[in-house]
């Protein structure tokens, strides 16, 4: 934007084993971009981590820093240690495959799960997220439910593969009351 460099600069924070850390700030202050930091999903050149550290302990109980992290290995800790659950699912949520099929999936990548016990697990986690009528909306496409649907559906994939971490943003924000 005209040349102006927009930087998130000393953030420290720690979240606990079992605990909940809320951020709080006013919009444009940086906390979308300290979720995507955490996720490893900022696009360079522009969106970059240049200096510090983020300190995750993984399932393989190994003390890893994702700043300094390669690639290959985030995406390996991403999705089943440190899921996120996204402000606008439409953008997450793919239109050519089933709400089933895309939770499915995260069963089947991060849980070892074969095809049966994946479709059971994901029709568990729409349960869980308070989603009526779950077998129904298993097979239907992100278009063909409310806001507030693919909403809970997103955080019902962030919670199958059972992360470690969950990083929300604004999750709550489609939701219906």
């Amino acid at each position: 934007d005209n040349g102006v460099v927009k930087a998130v600069n000393g953030v420290t924070f720690e979240v606990p084993s079992h605990s909940i850390v809320g951020i709080v700030g006013e919009s444009g202050c940086g906390k979308s971009v300290t979720s995507l930091s955490l996720m490893r999903l900022l696009q360079g050149p522009t969106g970059q981590i240049v200096d510090g550290s983020i300190r995750f302990k993984a399932s393989d109980g190994v003390v890893y820093d994702i700043a300094k992290m390669p690639l290959n290995k985030m995406s390996s800790i991403r999705g089943k240690d440190i899921t996120m659950i996204f402000q606008e699912p439409m953008t997450s949520l793919n239109p050519v495959f089933t709400i089933g099929n895309q939770l499915d999936e995260v069963s089947l990548l991060h849980n070892n799960y074969d095809k049966q016990q994946s479709k059971a697990h994901s029709i568990e986690m729409l349960k869980l997220v308070g989603i009526p009528d779950a077998e129904m909306v298993y097979g239907k496409y992100p278009h063909e439910l409310s806001g507030g649907m693919r909403q809970r559906v997103m955080i019902a994939m962030a919670l199958a593969a059972k992360p470690k971490l969950i990083v929300a943003d604004e999750p709550t924000t489609a939701l219906d009351v």
